[in-house]
């Protein structure tokens, strides 16, 4: 008989590797532990029959007559209730060490620990098929991918059709915001069956704050991120994708920063390959942005400037996967999928950044994202 399992208790709204084994959506905390490659799903009645007809596993369990066969004993009396349940199931089966992933409830491990298991904790990633794609999940990630093409193609026409006034952008008597334009993507994504959070449109200083999402008037001549990263209802699956542009007349300044970021873009999107390093690409970007002349460190009043994060990072079931593109090393395979995402980021001038999302070959990659980049909407 197996003597260990794996185990994870989560929604699988909210864990995406519960989510990645089951393919199963429900919002509650949930059961589900592997032995000897199979798989099991423990429900209450509320999700047990469409657990039995929709989760992709071997097995599905039933919370209530589990629960109904737990007697407890002095030493299981404040223990919860999930905890007795795998000790239930995992008793049957001679279970005697767990392996949990990073992430797993505290609340669980203390109790299973009192039970007497030996609880090892894996680091991420809990299933590393995850950071390979199938051709069927690059296909989910492609076509989240188009659906913010579509919305920041409409929300890029809504914007040059605004006219400048008094330094400020006017689309017809509607002043446009930092929440006009938000609105106006995210309700297009949720009709092209994806959800925007915290769509990033951030102009003028607010864009020299990387996650700023963006908030009142869009400033003229100045650079306007837009940083739309949805999760596409069905699939699950995530793009992300960054362009910046500008309204109106940019500074040779701004000019100068754009073509240095797009020029680390290039640079670091074409050393991607299966056993590239991703410490060497990040260099590469940091580099190229340092032989244009911007530097990178605190301003006089303290704060960091210039390129001031990773140069990319894994896409998935979640926004944020590994690999991460940083000075931290680790080794691409043919199948990941990763982002490019150089930035330039000064309180006087604003923020550029210039994001695709990128498939890694044996010999290359497979740019994902179609979009072309360009700075001056109003020529």
């Amino acid at each position: 008989m197996p003597q260990s399992a794996s185990l994870i208790i989560a929604s699988s709204e909210s864990d995406s590797n519960l989510y990645y084994a089951t393919k199963f959506l429900v919002p509650d905390p949930v059961i589900y532990f592997e032995i000897a490659g199979k798989k099991h799903i423990v429900l209450s009645d509320l999700e047990f029959d469409r657990g039995k007809e929709q989760a992709c596993v071997h097995q599905v369990l039933s919370l209530t007559k589990a629960s109904k066969q737990i007697k407890r004993t002095p030493k299981t009396k404040d223990l919860p209730v999930y905890a007795l349940v795998v000790d239930h199931f995992f008793k049957e089966k001679k279970i005697k060490g767990i392996l949990v992933p990073s992430d797993f409830p505290s609340n669980y491990y203390v109790a299973l620990q009192k039970l007497g298991y030996k609880i090892s904790v894996k680091p991420d990633p809990f299933y590393e098929k995850r950071l390979i794609k199938t051709p069927e999940e690059k296909k989910h990630i492609i076509h989240s991918i188009r659906q913010v093409e579509k919305a920041f193609g409409e929300a890029l026409v809504f914007l040059q059709k605004s006219k400048i006034k008094n330094n400020k952008i006017y689309h017809g008597k509607e002043l446009v915001t930092s929440e006009l334009l938000q609105s106006l993507i995210n309700t297009r994504l949720m009709e092209l069956g994806c959800v925007g959070n915290h769509t990033i449109v951030a102009s003028g200083v607010q864009g020299s704050l990387p996650h700023h999402h963006g908030a009142g008037p869009i400033i003229p001549h100045t650079p306007i991120i837009f940083d739309i990263f949805p999760r596409n209802i069905d699939s699950r699956y995530f793009a992300d994708m960054t362009r910046t542009v500008v309204k109106g007349k940019p500074s040779d300044t701004i000019k100068r920063m754009y073509k240095a970021v797009k020029s680390a873009n290039e640079k670091a999107m074409h050393l991607v390959k299966a056993g590239a390093n991703t410490a060497t690409i990040h260099k590469a970007a940091v580099t190229t942005l340092a032989k244009f002349g911007f530097k990178t460190g605190p301003n006089k009043s303290g704060r960091m400037e210039g390129f001031i994060h990773s140069t990319g990072h894994g896409l998935g079931l979640d926004i944020h996967e590994l690999p991460s593109v940083s000075s931290r090393e680790s080794i691409l395979k043919k199948g990941f999928v990763i982002t490019i995402e150089p930035g330039l980021y000064y309180e006087k001038e604003g923020g550029i950044r210039l994001e695709d999302d990128v498939f890694v070959t044996q010999n290359g990659f497979e740019q994902l994202t179609k979009f072309p980049k360009f700075l001056e909407i109003d020529r």
